[in-house]
């Protein structure tokens, strides 16, 4: 039982909320996403951002008659509400020019497809019910067609919808990412529609640079993306930046580069949140990336930026489809753990291993291992999934706190991070990334 001189303190827990209790001398701060006041009209927000884009022409002086429209959109691993962004879009598309081909394409990356529910509750019953979406996979060679190769060499393996059609829109989400820096813009095309070998080209580059990438767009990861869409169809991109409550705030529309930078501006303000100083225990939920640990290690991106060496994270995530969604990953990742992270590259140069996004994924962990310890409270990850990657079962964020109090001492200071899927902190020393 908490007493008077402990603080309750809550977590988003997929659809739930944890509870848990610290002394308030211990409490060194939670770290929030910043209060930003949502769009009053997302329909209005949607429409101006259309009318009014950056560095391309209006939507309407872009579709023509009789033209085949591609919309790709992000998947069910992201939060961005594209129920309510599409309705706008294809109104301003219908109202362009008559006879005109609407096709919608899942930019699932190297995710599994989304079932025929997650696509009507993720584009709304109206739009799944009227036009044709295509789910796309990534190791489908029928489903791809070769573009050439970047100036460094990446090949370029992209979802052949995209070349059949005479206008490509992307919609997705901005917020900080852990590999790219920051996702949204060119995302959507890579990983987002890309092949395996694509993928597998990108994701190594982060590998030869050991430092964290979260909330960075100088990282050789986000650059060749952004090299890829340069070769790739893709006419407008639609950035959405929501609230922590899962609220449009800001869309910006245009060319994808500068679309994309403008709304990382925007997204700062909600997204990137300063904290006074490194802390001994850190205490964050991976919300709201939990559907799986492809998407949960997030959390532990954003606590490896604050918690010092040898530090406790104690890591919040349901995880209802365990390790990954596609086979590859799980493979990748539980094959090569438990190595140190400086060996994995070449343990699965070695063994013949193809999935470099995996393998990346596998160091990151086996980096993060290697700085703190870390414990994870989670429904959906069992036993055998945490010993092979590493991590110590939490039977309660309280049961961590025990261990980790033990470990660093009674005066051990926690900072808590309540939405560490999406939040990029900052010492504030730093100011804004």
């Amino acid at each position: 039982m908490a007493s008077s001189a402990d603080l309750c303190i809550e977590l988003p827990y997929g659809s739930q909320r944890l509870s848990f209790s610290i002394p308030r001398d211990n409490l060194l701060a939670i770290a929030e996403p910043g209060e930003v006041t949502p769009a009053a009209d997302v329909t209005a927000a949607v429409l101006r951002a259309l009318r009014e884009p950056v560095g391309t022409p209006p939507l309407r002086e872009m579709v023509r008659p009789g033209q085949k429209v591609l919309i790709i959109i992000d998947d069910n691993t992201r939060p961005t509400p594209q129920h309510q962004i599409l309705p706008p879009l294809l109104e301003e598309i219908a109202a362009a020019a008559a006879d005109v081909e609407v096709q919608l394409l899942i930019a699932t990356g190297t995710h599994r497809p989304l079932t025929p529910n997650e696509i009507r509750r993720k584009v709304g019953a109206e739009v799944a019910g009227r036009y044709p979406i295509v789910n796309h996979a990534w190791n489908d060679e029928q489903q791809l067609v070769y573009l050439g190769e970047t100036p460094n060499g990446t090949p370029i393996h992209v979802n052949r919808l995209l070349t059949e059609a005479d206008l490509v829109i992307g919609s997705g989400g901005t917020v900080p990412h852990c590999l790219a820096g920051w996702a949204g813009g060119a995302k959507i095309i890579q990983p987002g529609v890309c092949g395996e070998a694509t993928t597998s080209r990108t994701h190594a580059l982060n590998m030869v640079s050991p430092m964290p990438h979260l909330g960075r767009l100088d990282n050789p990861m986000r650059q060749e993306i952004e090299q890829i869409v340069k070769l790739v169809p893709l006419h407008l991109m639609i950035n959405t930046v929501l609230d922590r409550y899962g609220r449009v705030v800001h869309v910006v529309a245009g060319e994808p580069g500068r679309s994309h930078r403008r709304s990382v501006e925007l997204a700062e303000a909600v997204w990137v949140v300063p904290v006074p100083a490194l802390a001994d225990i850190v205490v964050v939920s991976s919300y709201p990336a939990d559907i799986d640990y492809w998407q949960g290690i997030k959390g532990l991106f954003a606590a490896e930026l604050v918690v010092k060496r040898g530090g406790d994270i104690i890591l919040a995530t349901p995880c209802r489809e365990r390790i990954a969604g596609t086979p590859e990953h799980v493979h990748s990742m539980t094959a090569l753990a438990g190595l140190p992270s400086k060996r994995i590259r070449h343990e699965a140069e070695r063994r013949g291993i193809r999935d470099l996004a995996g393998v990346n994924t596998a160091v990151v962990a086996a980096r993060i291992n290697e700085l703190a310890w870390v414990s994870v409270y989670s429904d959906g990850l069992t036993d055998e999934d945490l010993r092979v990657l590493g991590h110590e079962r939490a039977t309660s964020i309280d049961d961590g706190l025990r261990h980790a109090f033990a470990r660093q001492g009674p005066q051990a200071k926690v900072l808590v991070i309540t939405h560490g899927g999406e939040t990029c902190p900052v010492l504030a020393r730093q100011g804004q990334a």
